[in-house]
């Protein structure tokens, strides 16, 4: 019996994927395993606080007063 020369591309080019996806997913497995568990995020929240009061916005504040009777 005559072998079919595609059906034994397709079998290398399996092999291939598998091999390459497997070495990717260990390479990503080491990568995490070694990067800092915890890595610091900056925000927002964590900028320091100005002891400064601004004028500015009180005023608007208290411009937008609604006073009831």
């Amino acid at each position: 019996m005559k072998k079919n020369k595609l059906a034994s591309y397709f079998v290398f080019i399996s092999i291939f994927t598998v091999i390459t996806i497997l070495i990717y997913i260990i390479q990503r497995s080491y990568d995490n395993l070694m990067k800092p568990v915890n890595t610091a995020k900056t925000s927002i929240l964590s900028k320091p606080i100005d002891p400064n009061l601004d004028i500015e916005t009180l005023d608007l504040i208290e411009e937008k007063k609604e006073y009831l009777p």
